[in-house]
């Protein structure tokens, strides 16, 4: 494969690791709280999805003669074995459940956020900045689904929106509640924009255009 290939290649790999590293430390805060329950519900989600890829280079997982196939597949399973992760410690562990999720993917968002930072590759003191490196943490689709339309960049504040989610369907298929798991996708996305940058916030407000639902997010200085 070309050098530029390569290169998207691991940066997709890099965000898939990122939602197993994401779901490994909400079952470690639920464990806490919920012990042996938590490690049985683990095992039954492993048992439907497959455990998580290893920690080990891409070159020595991926299918050479099906790249584009294996990432899909690889995003399709970790999303999924996530959201089923988490319908089941909801369904298992009694009320407190959601706020030791949420605080998991805060967590995890304020870490991605300072690692972010150590990088030093990104202007995070410009909102357009922040908005770049989160496009290299949050697992989105494929790079060409191309879900998101910028309509503000600059350096307080970038404006986009989508009309789509591409996780839900991974969502629906392990029985999880899309409205659930995208109020924790945007407690991460606040927890990295803070973890980055505390100058600057993250909101989503939900628009209607020619009658299609719309997410419109933005990241802005405060």
């Amino acid at each position: 494969m070309s050098a530029f290939l390569g290169h998207i290649h691991y940066w997709l790999y890099h965000k898939i690791r990122l939602v197993i590293e994401r779901e490994q430390l909400v079952y470690e805060t639920a464990a806490e709280a919920c012990g042996e329950t938590a490690e049985e519900l683990q095992a039954q989600v492993w048992q439907s999805y497959g455990q998580p890829l290893p920690d080990s280079d891409l070159s020595e997982l991926i299918e050479h003669g099906n790249i584009h196939g294996w990432l899909q597949r690889q995003i399709n399973i970790a999303e999924s074995r996530e959201a089923a992760l988490i319908k089941e410690l909801l369904d298992n562990c009694g009320p407190e459940a959601e706020d030791w999720i949420r605080y998991a993917f805060t967590q995890h968002g304020e870490r991605c956020g300072r690692q972010a930072v150590q990088q030093h590759k990104y202007e995070t003191e410009r909102a357009d900045g922040i908005f770049q490196a989160l496009n290299d943490y949050l697992l989105n689709g494929m790079p060409c689904d191309q879900a998101d339309s910028i309509l503000v960049s600059n350096a307080d504040t970038v404006v986009w929106e989508s009309s789509i989610c591409l996780q839900e369907p991974n969502w629906k298929r392990a029985g999880a509640s899309g409205k659930i798991m995208k109020k924790l996708y945007q407690e991460w996305t606040a927890g990295f924009v803070q973890g980055i940058n505390p100058d600057f916030y993250y909101s989503q407000t939900a628009d209607t255009l020619q009658g299609d639902p719309v997410n419109r997010q933005e990241i802005v200085r405060g």
